[in-house]
Order: structure tokens, then C-alpha cells, then sequence
């Protein structure tokens, strides 16, 4: 069930008048119930993988806590090796099991029809289970925050089931930590006007970011990069940074909407961005980007690495970096592609590295303004480049987008004037909201104006934009494939 879809407005209405009906002490079984019924919509047999991992996890938890101290290693590790273990197999089989039969290829390893087409009889054609990246790492990180001592196991399976599969989140993230949202379950939470007027806007500003800037920037997106054999450097450039706003607007989009969903029902997740396109160097731009993913991997992987390679002094942080983002880069996906994707934010995070005493000293002779100016053309551009990647089907397409940008001269691609002048006003107004509230906070509010005509006239605009500039069959959301 896609956030944007009929069939889901209807579960939620539905859903949300019966959860305040419910005793408060029993909310969290409806929860557990409807979070069911929402994982398994699209298919049913994928929850026996879910709850697979939530057993597992939950046991081992317990063995840890409650077994001797000897015990609590082989408990962990068995736990932890049962979680990659599901999530690599569904995720990373046809990969790995494609990459070993290119190379028998490339080594001309004739194993299986000498002088013949090869074709790959050991592809296995695994679809992994909606959501399992993040099921995965909440699991993980639970079991790592049980194993420091930071975290009690918990002792109900429901509660621990309700946490992993809560819906608004389950899909997409954001990555929660469990001391976070377990204390939550187990809190009453009375009908309160507050959160529903709260949860309701932030519902209808992820819809808007969607439907009118996300999806609409989609098409020129689509048009452009998925034929860009036929396109202009002018054109495709302009695709890619029309992508960079795209991927933003459609996943915090999608965020904002788990956040107003959870809110309508007295539960606050984790911020998942923080006006990351306002950042003034790719550092800051990985702190303000999902948020709960990269604070998740530079607690359970990056300050470990680092850690265990102290001894290389100041390399330990280089290693760390290519490590931690090379593997965040795959975990996006089983292609070369999120590779080079991670391994060109290391790269870059790397130079920031050995480089921010002479930046910080550059800044003090340039004009803040013109400081923050550039610093954020250079995120965003650095950023759109390897997006390229990110996007393309194979390195080979990354690498020829990128040439033809800067070789092949011609005309803008202009299908339909109106798609291009509507993607343009998407952007302008995001970033209109974005710069005031990083800048002029304070200043000019109309989504939290003390008068209710001025605030109620603001949600009425962005109601009657997405019903007049929205794009309904744009499909779901970019992260959902991830």
C-alpha cells in the first residue's frame, strides 16, 4: 500500500478511528494487528520472513540478557549472522551469484556451453521482502545497544514485533532505535487535539512534496535520463539536477508523512532530514540527509572500524569513511552502481577531511553569504553528480551521462512547456519554505501563524495545488525499492 493511494487513506481513516476507540492498554495489539495487515497487502508470504528475524532476534535478546555473561557472545553472533545472513541472501544472491559468472566469463572459464551465448543457469531470481533493509538494522541495532548494556531485552515478543513492524516506518525508515519507540508502546496516549492537527499537516506537506514537486519532476526526469543517448548535454544537465530535488521532495516527502501519521496517533519518530540541500559541504550535507540511517551507521559501523584501526593514526579515519559509505552505497542496492555511488562520497568526505583547516581559514576571508553560496553549489552539484550513479542501470550509462554532458552540444529537450514551468514553481516554493526556515525561522510564519485564517489558508493552498498540479499515477516512492 503505497502512502499516496486510495486504499490506504482508507486504512488509515479506518485504522486511526478505531485505535482511539480501543482500551489504551491494548492499542498497541491493534497496531501490531494493522501493521500486519498493511506489510502483508501486497504480499502475504514475505511476513514469514519478517517474523523469522523478529523471533530470532527476540530469543537471543533474551538468552543474552538472562544466560551467563560466556553465553551472551554466541547468542549475539548467531543472531546478528541470521540477520545479514536473510538479508544478503534476498537482497544480494542474483548480484553475487551474477558478478562470479561474469568473471568465469571474463577468465574465459568455458565451464557451461563452450562457443555458446553464455546464459546464467544459476540465477536465482530472488525478490526480497519489502522493507527488510530497515527491519534488519532496527533489529541489529537493538541486539548492539542489548550487548553494550545501553538496553534491557525485551520480554514481550508483541512489543518487540509492534516496534519492528510499526507501518508508517516499516517501509522506508526512518531507522529507529528501540529505546526510542518501545517506551512509546507502553505509554498512554489519550485522543489529543494537538497531535492530530500536528500529524495532519505534516501529512499534507509530505503529500504536496510528492504529488506536486516529486512526481512532476519525474516526467522531465524519466523523459531525459532513461534516453539520454538522445539528448543534449544542456538537457540531460538539467534532468540531473532536476533528479537531485526529485529524490529530496519525494523521500521527504515520504518521511514527513510517516512522521504525521505516527503523530496522529501520540508517536514521535526520529527526523529523518534537516534541509540537507542547504549544506555547505558534503560533511554537513550526510548529517542533515537521512538522518536516522547515518547516525545508525557511524554508531554501529563507522566508529567501530575506526576504532579497531586506531593504531593507523589519522588513516583510521580514511579507511573508516571508504568502509562505512561503500557499504552504505551497496546497501541501496545489488549494482556496481551504488558502489562507485558510496565510494565517491568517501572520497569526497575524505578530502573535506584533510582539508577543513584551510577551508575554515578560506571562509574567514570570504563574506558569510558568499561562503554559504558556494559551499552549497558544490554540495548540490557534487551531490547531483553522483546521483548519476546512483540512478543509472550500469556504470557504462553513468559514464556516458556524464560524458554527454559535457560533450554533446544541442537544444533543450521541451516536450511540454507546462511540465517544465510547473517543475520550476515546485522548486522555487520548496526552496522558498526551506531557505525561510533555515534562515528567517522566526520570521513570516504562515504554517504556524498565531491567526488560524492565515494558518488554514496555508493548508488550503497546498490542498488545492495537489489537487490541481498533483501527478496521481506517479507511482510510489524512490526508497521503497531499497
Amino acid at each position: 500500500m503505497i502512502f499516496t493511494s486510495i486504499p490506504f487513506f482508507l486504512f488509515f481513516i479506518s485504522f486511526a478511528f478505531l485505535y482511539y476507540i480501543f482500551p489504551l492498554r491494548f492499542r498497541w495489539v491493534w497496531i501490531l494487528a494493522s501493521s500486519l495487515f498493511f506489510y502483508m497487502y501486497g504480499n502475504p508470504y514475505s511476513i514469514i520472513i519478517i517474523a523469522s528475524i523478529i523471533f530470532v532476534t527476540w530469543f537471543c535478546a533474551l538468552r543474552m540478557e538472562k544466560g551467563p555473561s560466556e553465553k551472551v557472545t554466541p547468542y549475539f553472533l548467531f543472531a546478528i549472522i541470521i540477520n545479514i545472513a536473510l538479508l544478503v541472501f534476498f537482497k544480494y544472491a542474483n548480484f553475487f551469484t551474477s558478478t562470479v559468472f561474469d568473471l568465469t566469463n571474463i577468465v574465459n572459464t568455458q565451464v557451461f556451453h563452450a562457443g555458446a551465448p553464455y546464459s546464467n543457469p544459476f540465477i536465482l531470481n530472488v525478490i526480497a521482502p519489502l522493507g527488510l533493509s530497515y527491519v534488519t538494522f532496527q533489529a541489529i541495532g537493538y541486539l548492539i545497544e542489548i550487548k553494550r548494556g545501553n538496553h534491557k531485552a525485551e520480554g514481550n515478543i508483541g512489543y518487540l514485533s509492534t516496534f519492528l513492524l510499526f507501518f508508517p516506518k516499516i517501509i522506508a525508515g526512518p531507522v529507529e532505535r528501540a529505546h526510542h519507540i518501545l517506551p512509546q508502546l507502553k505509554q498512554y496516549k489519550p485522543f489529543n487535539y494537538d497531535n492530530i492537527s500536528k500529524g495532519l499537516k505534516l501529512i499534507i506537506w509530505g503529500l504536496f512534496k510528492k504529488l506536486v514537486i516529486a512526481d512532476r519532476l519525474s516526467i522531465y526526469v524519466d523523459a531525459v535520463l532513461d534516453n539520454a543517448g538522445h539528448h543534449s548535454g544542456t538537457s540531460i544537465s538539467i534532468a540531473v539536477i532536476f533528479y537531485v530535488f526529485q529524490m529530496y521532495a519525494d523521500f521527504s516527502g515520504y518521511t514527513d508523512m510517516a512522521l504525521g501519521i505516527s503523530k496522529v496517533l501520540g508517536f514521535d519518530l526520529l527526523q529523518n532530514f534537516n534541509r540537507p540541500l542547504l549544506a555547505k559541504s558534503i560533511t554537513e550535507f550526510w548529517r542533515k540527509w537521512h538522518i536516522s540511517l547515518s547516525t545508525w551507521f557511524a554508531d554501529y559501523f563507522y566508529t567501530p572500524i575506526a576504532i579497531s584501526k586506531r593504531d593507523w593514526g589519522i588513516w583510521s579515519v580514511v579507511y573508516a569513511f571508504f568502509i562505512t559509505f561503500i557499504t552504505l552505497g551497496f546497501w541501496h542496492g545489488a549494482n556496481w552502481t551504488f558502489v562507485v555511488f558510496g565510494a565517491l562520497q568517501g572520497f569526497i568526505l575524505t578530502i573535506e577531511f584533510f582539508t577543513r583547516k584551510a577551508r575554515k581559514n578560506m571562509r574567514k576571508k570570504i563574506p558569510p553569504l558568499l561562503n554559504n553560496i558556494i559551499g552549497t553549489i558544490f554540495t548540490v552539484g557534487y551531490f547531483a553528480l553522483s546521483l548519476i550513479f546512483f540512478r543509472a542501470s550500469s556504470v557504462k550509462d553513468s559514464l556516458i551521462i556524464i560524458r554527454r554532458i559535457f560533450t554533446i552540444k544541442g537544444p533543450v529537450y521541451i516536450e511540454n512547456p507546462t511540465i517544465i514551468l510547473f517543475s520550476l514553481l515546485g522548486i522555487f516554493f520548496l526552496a522558498l519554505i526551506e531557505l525561510k526556515r533555515e534562515y528567517f525561522d522566526t520570521l513570516f510564519n504562515i504554517s504556524t501563524n498565531r491567526h488560524w485564517f492565515i494558518r488554514n489558508c496555508y493548508y488550503c493552498f497546498l490542498l488545492l495545488a495537489i489537487l490541481i498540479a498533483g501527478v496521481f499515477d506517479g507511482g510510489e516512492f524512490i526508497y521503497f525499492q531499497f
